[in-house]
């Protein structure tokens, strides 16, 4: 598997049958392995022709499930709530035909108590990669969906994505973002190539902290040169917001960097790991975080001398430090990685295991000092960019997924790994 410059912006999706070892899971049923890990498909409430999924869980255990549909330019997205036996009738968030529909960088959902946020994309101007984030905020006083606004102010024509959201206190939001209100006639979207890198033209990293109704709280630069195109990931310690994401040096070192927020200021970003990986263009493969408490885990893929690997780091101090990497998996895999905190302390994290066209979606569980416990197979998938990135978060000890089966029409569809023993322990 080359990651040359020429290869990197593969952005990749999936097919997906649910399996667990050794067979087949049909909907609604789950398998029992010698293991003690349970996979259980779940019916999806997303009809055919979704994609675009994540699964997130709120301070109440409760989780919600969010897609996209589209009927031809029209883009809507929807979502669901798990009541414990099935799924709640979806409903709509908001739609449009103007919106930046992309494999790698698509709207997400927050619950937040009694207040949602949600995000997509619009295209802003003519330009392939000209789009804002629009952020819609519910009511529930008038249990309905606000129109969405532009959290940015630049008002510039230039790409603005790959988003994450935090629930804060008091109702805000919390989201971080890449900015590229300095590329603007400056850069090259698919190489990040500047003409003089030492000037200005590079993304940077954004993040700002929102009311309720939408109102801009506050607003930081968090990182003045960063990868044009990687997820940006974030989670909350004991000590406020942290935001993994993926760095560019003047030498194209393209390692993942982190950034606390910690007595009222934001640190000065430093690498979980030096992996010194040069590469001309952005993978677009991001970093995945989860905290709780004090606990910090943040998994990544990198390919360094086009070798590819995923690997894991534990803080037990809010991201101040990390442990040595943790090997998740190594040549064939491709990457995009979720990682999720367990009630128990262990640590599981989502990544695609590929062999030519072909890939699976694969849950490795971790102790939580980092020690391997167990590896399990969750569906069958593409190594192409048809098959997206899987999601997952976890409420206790269950890890739910999500991810889009292309094996025919388009759908989403959403699985619980249950881990009935603590091997951690």
């Amino acid at each position: 598997m080359n990651y040359s410059a020429a290869t990197v912006l593969l952005r990749p999706l999936h097919t997906f049958c649910i399996v667990i070892c050794v067979g087949f899971i049909a909907m609604g049923t789950a398998l029992q392995a010698a293991d003690a890990v349970v996979v259980e498909l779940m019916p999806s409430p997303a009809a055919i022709n979704s994609s675009l999924s994540r699964v997130i869980t709120d301070s109440k255990g409760q989780v919600y499930l969010s897609w996209v549909t589209r009927e031809d330019e029209l883009a809507t997205l929807r979502y669901s709530k798990f009541d414990g036996d099935s799924w709640t009738d979806p409903a709509v968030i908001s739609s449009g035909d103007n919106w930046f529909n992309n494999w790698a960088d698509f709207p997400s959902l927050l619950v937040n108590d009694d207040n949602m946020a949600a995000h997509w994309l619009s295209m802003s101007a003519e330009g392939n990669y000209d789009y804002d984030i629009k952020v819609a905020f519910y009511s529930s006083r008038n249990d309905s969906w606000g129109k969405g606004i532009t959290i940015h102010k630049d008002g510039i024509s230039a790409e603005h994505g790959f988003v994450s959201m935090l629930p804060m206190s008091e109702g805000r939001t919390f989201i971080s973002w890449l900015d590229g209100r300095e590329t603007a006639g400056g850069g090259d979207h698919v190489t990040g190539a500047r003409a003089d890198p030492g000037m200005s033209g590079a993304m940077t990293l954004r993040a700002g902290i929102f009311d309720s109704a939408g109102a801009t709280v506050g607003e930081w630069e968090l990182d003045h040169r960063v990868c044009d195109c990687c997820q940006t990931s974030a989670a909350m310690s004991a000590t406020g917001p942290l935001v993994v994401y993926r760095d560019r040096s003047e030498a194209e070192i393209r390692d993942i960097y982190i950034t606390r927020y910690a007595n009222g200021a934001w640190t000065e970003p430093m690498p979980i790991h030096n992996d010194g990986w040069e590469i001309a263009g952005c993978p677009v493969n991001g970093p995945a975080i989860a905290a709780r408490g004090e606990q910090v885990a943040v998994s990544w893929f990198t390919a360094k001398d086009d070798a590819p690997l995923v690997q894991l780091v534990v803080s037990t101090d809010n991201g101040k430090s990390f442990s040595a990497p943790v090997l998740v998996a190594s040549q064939t895999t491709n990457g995009r990685v979720g990682t999720t905190i367990l009630e128990s302390g262990e640590i599981a994290v989502s990544w695609m295991h590929t062999e030519g066209p072909d890939a699976k979606i694969m849950l490795t569980r971790f102790g939580a000092e980092g020690n391997l416990l167990e590896t399990t197979q969750i569906a069958n998938s593409q190594a192409s960019r048809r098959s997206g990135f899987p999601i997952i978060d976890s409420v206790g000890n269950d890890v739910y997924v999500t991810w889009t089966d292309v094996s025919g029409a388009a759908q989403v569809k959403v699985a619980r790994v249950i881990y009935s023993s603590s091997k951690g322990e």
